[in-house]
């Protein structure tokens, strides 16, 4: 300490405050959302399936969503079990995923054996990693050298439940058992199976597990402490002896349905799911040339030690844990124009999160600027230890779109809250951002033991064409397009997401899709290569290759670059990426894609069905 106060001595002034500028400027960086992947009730696995279902305001059909289905079609449960029938009817109420005993171990070297006893949450949390990281187009190349933190959220794990209830014969023992059901074993095995440097931290603060991980995610991009981080999140319902203890402490909907700030809030329907989310400094985020969705300017968790009980809720708590996160952000309360809420899905709950809002971010007064409030749980469920994922998704989306979407039940808002004497509101329908300029928004996540996390997030602000980034002309083809994976079936089924993606969309130009395509995506043994002009020759080669039509001698018989390229690609070369995109020419932009098909199988031994 002495010696670093003598070498402040020997600065001037400017000097100094030059110093301190950087420092600041270090502590306080913006944190760019580059990429995100999920797997969420309804079938939504990707964010652009999300954004569509929320826009459209869809909610599922939790009441009587039944008991869901492996891939053989048999039920999770047994409902007719003598220890089961009593649960049977809640059992039936749920936002689920179907056909969790799949799983694609060849993609990550996993081995069959070791597969069948890892539970299914990492399993989910290994795929739709590889999705996140294909959103934000990082290939193995482009990670390569860089300092990569993984920071995973454990869910209760319940998958040995069932042959611990059964039990499981001496010979049904696996070393892989230890590894397979350890909560460190969440981020420390997207680590190790995607080949990640740095920091692998393993996270469980309930619900608010997402915005914590996210909060010490972003701090350790601020101290340089990794260049990139994964933050994923994810919650599977296995044990059918868990809903019975959260119904018999009164926490779940008697009519199955979350209804957050409405009248009819009677509790919370339970849900499944997954999300991942891709981090990086903003201003690498820039130099990159990625597409930031959103940006984190503030982050805060804090824990309210001084209230009655573990699972009681503390107004001041939430309260405080804003004031944190805009003070780290560096806004003022009014700067906020949307936040979506933790909705626990009770009435009570709602009327005291929705005071604490309108206290926190001044709105006391009907006068004050509209801060709209909803949450996603109206939608797809309560995710639980997942939930801060698909909320966090929700507010990124909503910020790159300029529109905050429509809360479901807004026609029947609780008359308890007092909607007319402050500022707060719901959205009955699409709306626009309430103000100009830069948008901002907030995330809330209260841990049903005491940890509140709050996020603050940003638009990106409107980038100035430059030479790097000019869009290229459509009519200056032709241009390369490039598909891979380790067999014939995933490349087929890459090709599939791809066509079915673009086929209805107008935002984007084969030069952008087959630059993103040779990018940002890693190169297997099982190759597809085509020569295009147009928009609709990509389309039609896209649908050729999904029909499993590869050609392995490459485009015939032109002798164009991109042709002898494809021919080269096919013989196993890299992409020839320098030749193909000139430093010193007009580039696309690269564009947020489908990841790669992952091919599942079946990895579930007998005794962990629930008989």
């Amino acid at each position: 300490m002495t010696s670093y106060i003598d070498h402040l001595e020997t600065l001037s002034k400017k000097q100094l405050m030059v110093m301190l500028a950087r420092q600041h400027h270090e502590r306080t960086q913006p944190v760019a959302v580059i990429g995100m992947g999920c797997r969420l009730p309804g079938g939504l696995d990707d964010p652009r399936a999300l954004w569509s279902a929320l826009r459209e305001g869809q909610v599922l059909p939790t009441e009587a969503a039944g008991v869901p289905v492996d891939s053989l079609g048999r039920p999770r449960w047994n409902l007719a079990a003598p220890d089961l029938a009593p649960l049977a009817g809640r059992l039936r109420q749920g936002a689920y995923l179907k056909d969790v005993d799949l799983f694609d171990a060849d993609w990550f070297g996993i081995t069959q054996e070791e597969a069948r006893h890892m539970d299914p949450q990492q399993r989910l949390l290994l795929e739709v990693a590889v999705q996140a990281l294909a959103d934000a187009n990082l290939s193995r190349e482009r990670l390569r050298g860089r300092d990569v933190g993984v920071y995973a959220v454990a869910g209760p794990v319940e998958y040995p439940h069932a042959w611990l209830r059964g039990g499981v014969p001496g010979t049904g023992l696996s070393p892989h058992m230890s590894t397979g059901t350890s909560p460190s074993a969440f981020s420390g095995r997207i680590a190790l199976s995607l080949g990640l440097n740095g920091p692998t931290v393993t996270v469980d603060t309930a619900s608010s597990s997402m915005l914590t991980a996210v909060h010490l995610a972003v701090r350790t991009l601020r101290a340089r402490e990794c260049d990139i981080a994964l933050v994923g999140t994810c919650n599977l319902l296995l044990s059918p002896f868990s809903t019975g203890i959260l119904d018999r402490a009164g926490m779940l909907s008697p009519t199955g349905r979350s209804r957050p700030f409405t009248r009819r809030a009677d509790g919370h329907v339970r849900g499944e799911g997954c999300g991942v989310v891709v981090l990086k400094r903003y201003a690498d985020a820039l130099a990159d040339g990625d597409q930031p969705y959103a940006l984190v300017r503030g982050s805060a968790v804090h824990a309210q030690g001084d209230r009655p009980s573990i699972s009681v809720a503390s107004a001041r708590g939430q309260k405080a844990v804003i004031e944190r996160a805009l003070h780290d952000a560096g806004l003022a309360p009014e700067d906020v124009g949307y936040v979506e809420a933790q909705a626990n899905g009770s009435r009570i709950g709602g009327q005291i999160e929705a005071e604490t809002l309108a206290d926190a971010y001044a709105r006391r007064s009907p006068d004050a600027p509209p801060l709209y409030i909803g949450s996603c749980k109206a939608n797809i469920g309560y995710l639980e230890t997942a939930s801060g994922a698909p909320g966090l998704m929700k507010t990124v989306l909503a910020l790159a779109h300029a529109e905050i979407p429509p809360q479901p039940g807004a026609d029947e808002a609780d008359p308890d809250i007092p909607w007319g004497r402050t500022a707060l509101r719901l959205a009955a329908k699409p709306q626009p951002w309430p103000t100009e300029g830069r948008r901002r928004a907030a995330v809330s996540g209260f841990g049903f033991c005491g940890t509140n996390g709050h996020v603050v997030l940003e638009s990106v602000p409107e980038r100035p064409a430059g030479p790097d980034t000019k869009e290229v002309a459509e009519d200056t083809g032709p241009w390369t397009l490039l598909l891979s994976a380790p067999g014939a079936e995933a490349l087929a089924g890459t090709a599939d997401r791809l066509h079915r993606h673009l086929r209805d969309r107008a935002d984007w130009s084969p030069a952008a899709v087959c630059r993103t395509l040779a990018e940002g995506r890693d190169h297997h043994s099982v190759r597809y290569a085509a020569v295009i002009h147009d928009r609709s020759a990509l389309l039609a080669a896209l649908g050729r290759a999904a029909a499993g039509e590869f050609d392995t001698r490459g485009p015939q018989p032109h002798d164009s670059a991109p042709a002898r390229h494809a021919r080269r690609y096919l013989t196993g070369e890299a992409p020839a990426t320098a030749e193909l995109w000139p430093a010193d020419s007009p580039r696309p932009e690269l564009l947020h894609l489908p990841g790669p098909a992952l091919i599942g199988r079946r990895h579930w031994p007998d005794h962990h069905n629930w008989l």
